[in-house]
């Protein structure tokens, strides 16, 4: 991680998998201000999902060995049981790193045919917002 990114880290379970993505806390605070200037104050979804947000998110800090403690609650939301001898994985996304159980992540391997298709429904037609 780039030093800006600094000890603390806010993790976040993901909305879609059963991981915690664990955002530096600059990265964080840039994604909340983005986040909370699209919600209308005065619109129920929009509350639900503001409320729904923000549930599941823990400031942690590095520790001396450049370690952090997870509690035993967000350890079973991921399907890690303490003391088992359970292993886990970070996979580094850019900016973020993903944290689940090494099954949860191996059953999440593409095979070609679905890397293929996924590379060109969501790449396909992309442009690069720098390009001109």
């Amino acid at each position: 991680m780039p030093q800006e990114a600094g000890d603390v880290f806010i993790g976040k379970i993901n909305t879609f998998e059963n991981s915690l993505i664990l955002y530096p806390e600059n990265v964080w605070n840039k994604l909340v201000n983005r986040t909370l200037k699209k919600l209308n104050p005065y619109k129920a979804k929009h509350n639900e999902f503001k409320r729904d947000f923000f549930r599941d998110v823990i400031e942690m800090e590095l520790d001396s060995s450049g370690r952090v403690l997870l509690s035993r609650r967000f350890l079973n939301k991921l399907g890690v049981i303490p003391g088992e001898g359970e292993e886990v994985v970070l996979a580094g996304q850019g900016d973020v790193v993903e944290l689940m159980s090494r099954d949860k992540y191996e059953g999440t391997q593409l095979t070609d045919e679905q890397r293929v298709s996924i590379a060109e429904d969501v790449m396909g037609d992309f442009e690069w917002e720098d390009e001109e």
